[in-house]
């Protein structure tokens, strides 16, 4: 059984070569993968048409746009998400500091098995 099987898993990213990568590494966890998305609109809408169980969130996204409206509507949601930015902590609102971070560049299996921990804690509570 693969770590994330049958999830759907939001990808918003500025990068389409990162984009790619993450969804063949969310692919071959077993995940289904949405997006990427390059804006926030585009996030919402990809929202607005699947049932998101966990996301992968860039800071910075299309023509500098900030993610955290994306952020905030998950959180509102109470769907798990993670961060995956070249940018800084320091541009992190205090409202999203506990959330996991991972600078670039990383190894998309660490955000693999970050998801999958806070989805197994997410249907053991």
């Amino acid at each position: 059984m693969a770590l994330l099987d049958g999830r759907t898993i939001l990808i918003v990213e500025n990068d389409p070569a990162i984009g790619l990568d993450l969804r063949a590494t969310l692919f071959a966890a077993g995940a289904v993968p949405v997006g990427p998305a390059n804006s926030v609109e585009g996030a919402f809408a990809l929202i607005a048409d699947h049932a998101i169980d966990a996301a992968i969130l860039d800071i910075r996204l299309y023509k500098d746009e900030l993610v955290f409206p994306v952020a905030d509507t998950l959180q509102a949601l109470r769907v798990p998400y993670v961060f995956a930015s070249g940018r800084s902590t320091a541009l992190m609102p205090l409202r999203h500091g506990d959330k996991p971070f991972f600078d670039k560049p990383f190894r998309p299996e660490q955000i693999v098995e970050a998801l999958a921990e806070m989805l197994a804690g997410r249907s053991a509570g």
